[in-house]
């Protein structure tokens, strides 16, 4: 029987930022680290959501109250696709609280792979924090799954 834990895929450190900080530096922090997501902290280390760089992404939405589709970054609707330059200088100071996921599944380091795998296809993540006692103590991504096809063992 298969007995893969959070602990033994997940990868540390995790790489944190505080809701008050401006999504530019998110992306920055992103870029520097090459990581797809960071993990939102309050100032005592507590989970408070997660940011992740599908967030930055645009994706065209229809309104309920306009029939046009609209564009929207950060989870808000900034306007049509065509200005995309515009939508992004306009959205570099929008706070990581604004725009994090906030009900973003998480795991404990005892977890077991399918339920992790479960959870990635349910919630539409790509990333999992892995917490305890709600402080992160570790980050499963896509590719961290990736790698179990990869091995040997």
């Amino acid at each position: 029987m298969l007995t893969t834990l959070a602990t033994e895929i997940m990868s540390t450190p995790v790489i944190t930022i505080t809701a008050d900080k401006p999504v530019s530096e998110a992306a920055r922090i992103m870029l520097d680290k090459n990581v797809g997501s960071l993990v939102v902290v309050d100032e005592s280390g507590q989970f408070v959501g997660l940011m992740s760089e599908s967030k930055f992404l645009p994706e065209e939405t229809v309104l309920p109250y306009l029939r046009q589709s609209v564009l929207r970054i950060l989870g808000s609707e900034l306007g049509d696709p065509e200005n995309i330059e515009e939508v992004i200088e306009n959205t570099r100071n929008t706070l990581v609280g604004d725009s994090m996921r906030k009900d973003a599944p998480t795991v404990s380091p005892d977890t077991h792979l399918g339920e992790i795998a479960k959870l990635m296809v349910e919630g539409e993540s790509h990333h999992l924090p892995v917490l305890l006692e709600n402080k992160p103590v570790g980050m499963i991504s896509r590719h961290d799954l990736l790698t179990l096809f990869a091995s040997s063992d």
